[in-house]
């Protein structure tokens, strides 16, 4: 099941994607691919730490994709990420804005 949401969330993002309006993709322009990865984590993550828990179904799904995405990692992640990258402020920029972005 778990698997099913990360498709179906991986699905929704590529056909955004595909049809050129994903709000990604200029910050992922450009970028290592850990970096776009992690662009990707923190807009799931964004987007899944919002939803509303209404019943014990939509709780599991929540906490399947928060699991998925790795979600109670992502700032140690993130903080690798900007040490790995300390000398590409243009990298460390994206990363802030990715951070700092609603989805």
């Amino acid at each position: 099941m778990r698997a099913l949401y990360f498709f179906a969330f991986l699905c929704f993002s590529a056909f955004y994607a595909a049809a050129g309006a994903d709000p990604l993709d200029d910050l992922k322009k450009d970028q290592p691919e850990d970096v776009i990865e992690l662009i990707d984590r923190l807009a799931g993550c964004n987007h899944w730490s919002g939803e509303e828990a209404y019943d014990a179904e939509r709780r599991q799904e929540i906490a399947e994709a928060v699991a998925d995405l790795k979600c109670e990692r992502l700032q140690k992640d993130v903080a690798a990420a900007r040490k790995r990258y300390a000398k590409r402020p243009g990298t460390l920029k994206v990363l802030q804005m990715a951070e700092d972005t609603s989805y």
